[in-house]
């Protein structure tokens, strides 16, 4: 008779989880979740998400141009210059010339571009943490939080997303390069620091500025500063025949001009709405990154406060960026450092923060954190049902197409559809860019022109498109001296009609949008 023995019931899968496996699986959900978020609206639609229309003209400026910087962009015929940092036309229209259609590569690319934001903030977000689980869990955060990419994914992330990713990395080896005062590291500093310059305006600014806080925090002694004078110097070198032959051309007042179109200063209650967001129906995230923000000023990561918050202090437009970057590092924080040391606090009213060897293998946090994800791509897919929303409409593509081939090419035009948000309204933007004809309320790129009148010409536009009668549209036009020789009306905003009155007449009518002589 065979002896029997006791059964090991001890289960294989029982063995520790290492900090390594715990964080490759929460960077792998960053990376699968993340990218299918952002891939998924640009598959929904078949026109480039809301904005991008002057960079479609841009792009193919600088291809008719045989690849040289124009002086001027042909957009809106309004003698705009071409001092937009190009890195990303010169990305578009060499796609172009292989074969690709320019508003596929409007498409296509703010999509790869953004996809690419995750592996390069998970890079920062391991430089400043020092932990990979740190690092890993901050991706989660940051690729499932549809406030993070929208921007980005629009025609307009061709350069936006590009300079955001070119940014990640230009923050993750400068900072590097100031702790480890290693020369390679500095020069990569310098290289990515350069390419974000060359990439998107507000990028720029808010690198200067968050390199300037890594030197204050951890490179003032004699070779920090050295090298960061070095990385400064190589990303002003790199960039060079950009901003000199923009230089050359108009003179440094085109870059004074665009630096003064944003908001300048902040306000509290504009830093604590950001503080207090909510990007999703269960604000988990927002709960984490404040337990994250008490920690933060509990073990004196000061570093990580001041490079968050201090671009309110600087560019009210642009702040929000930056903190984008600093939330999910935070929300990391609260989940594995603040949250578990609450539960213990409740459990024995003792404050004992669990160390990370067990935390990795408690289930409860692990299974936990699995479902926030989890939920947090449920709540993403459902943007991406708003997002695809924002594009131009098939009825205002064939409103500027007639446009094109039915109206005089001198022709100027009045667009009139109800968004006080010019800036935003894709109507406005990629009117010149379809319909090739001037827009007298057309802002996009009068922010190298207008100096400090642009704000206000921003206000005026504004007030426009809320007039509902045309005794208001008077008023304004007078105000602003605008001269047009027709009109493009949403008809689901205003009445066509009573324009009639007045001497126009209709030329097109597809029952959305109307051109009025």
């Amino acid at each position: 008779m065979l002896e029997s023995r006791p059964m090991n019931r001890k289960p294989a899968y029982s063995r520790s989880v290492t900090e390594q496996e715990w964080a490759w699986t929460f960077l792998g959900l960053a990376l699968l979740f993340g990218s299918f978020v952002r891939i998924l609206p640009g598959l929904l639609t078949g026109f480039p998400i809301n904005d991008g229309g002057m960079f479609a003209v841009m792009m193919r400026d600088l291809r008719e141009n045989n690849f040289l910087l124009p002086a001027f962009t042909t957009y809106n015929l309004s003698e705009i210059p071409y001092a937009y940092p190009p890195l990303g036309f010169y990305i578009g229209a060499f796609v172009e010339s292989l074969g690709v259609f320019g508003l596929d590569a409007l498409i296509y690319l703010p999509m790869a571009f953004t996809v690419v934001t995750i592996p390069s903030f998970y890079l920062l977000a391991h430089e400043l943490t020092g932990s990979r689980p740190h690092a890993a869990l901050a991706a989660v955060f940051f690729a499932l939080a549809p406030g993070n990419y929208i921007w980005l994914l629009m025609g307009g992330g061709l350069t936006r997303a590009l300079g955001m990713a070119l940014m990640t990395l230009s923050f993750a080896f400068v900072h590097r390069a100031l702790r480890e005062m290693n020369w390679r590291t500095t020069f990569l500093a310098g290289l990515f620091c350069a390419l974000t310059v060359l990439s998107h305006p507000q990028s720029a600014l808010l690198t200067f500025t968050g390199c300037a806080v890594f030197w204050f925090f951890g490179g003032r002694s004699r070779i920090g500063t050295i090298l960061a004078f070095v990385i400064a110097m190589v990303a002003l070198l790199l960039s060079s025949p950009w901003w000199g032959s923009v230089a050359a051309n108009h003179g440094f007042g085109v870059f004074l001009s665009a630096g003064q179109s944003g908001d300048l200063g902040a306000s509290l209650s504009t830093l604590l709405g950001n503080l207090f967001s909510r990007q999703t129906i269960l604000p988990f995230s927002t709960v984490f990154w404040l337990l994250g923000l008490g920690w933060a000023v509990f073990a004196r990561r000061f570093d990580l406060l001041v490079w968050g918050f201090l671009p309110y202090l600087v560019d009210q437009r642009s702040a929000p960026i930056a903190t984008s970057l600093l939330y999910p590092i935070l929300a990391a924080y609260g989940f594995l450092d603040v949250l578990p040391a609450l539960i213990n606090l409740v459990r024995s009213r003792k404050w004992n923060v669990i160390p990370e060897a067990s935390l990795f293998n408690t289930h409860a946090l692990a299974m936990g954190m699995l479902g926030i994800a989890f939920y947090l791509f449920i709540e993403c897919v459902f943007h991406a049902q708003i997002i695809r929303t924002v594009s131009l409409t098939p009825n205002a593509i064939e409103a500027m197409v007639w446009a094109r081939e039915n109206t005089p090419a001198e022709s100027s035009f009045l667009i009139l559809t109800g968004r006080e948000d010019v800036m935003t309204d894709p109507v406005q933007e990629w009117f010149p860019a379809l319909a090739e004809r001037h827009s007298e309320t057309t802002l996009q790129g009068l922010e190298w022109t207008l100096k400090d009148e642009f704000v206000n010409r921003w206000a005026q536009l504004g007030n426009l498109q809320s007039c509902r009668d045309a005794d208001c549209i008077r008023a304004r036009v007078r105000e602003m001296d605008l001269e047009f020789t027709h009109l493009l009306v949403d008809a689901s905003k205003l009445s066509p009609g009573m324009f009639l009155s007045e001497g126009y007449e209709i030329l097109f009518d597809n029952g959305r949008y109307v051109v009025l002589k």
